[in-house]
């Protein structure tokens, strides 16, 4: 910034005739970055939770049909019986 030009923004402008401050607004800056960073990794850590949760439970559906026992489709001997003649 040239001193025979005034500050373009709002903030340039308080920054500038407060000096004092700064400090305070980098501290409230800061702050505003952890707590988005913090609620970023949040929505992560449980998006992965759900999905590892999801997945469990398709995967413990699937099991069951698997590994259950097959019906058997074979004739049985009375059906059999039934359209020879004796």
């Amino acid at each position: 910034m040239t001193p025979d030009r005034p500050p373009e923004s709002r903030l340039a402008r308080i920054l500038h005739e407060h000096p004092e401050a700064r400090g305070r607004l980098k501290r409230a800056v800061g702050g505003l970055l952890w707590v988005v960073l913090a609620s970023v990794v949040a929505i992560a850590v449980l998006g992965v939770w759900h999905l590892r949760r999801r997945a469990d439970l398709i995967r413990a559906r699937l099991g069951t049909v698997r590994g259950g026992a097959l019906t058997d489709h074979s004739p049985s001997e009375a059906e059999s019986n039934q359209g020879s003649p004796e």
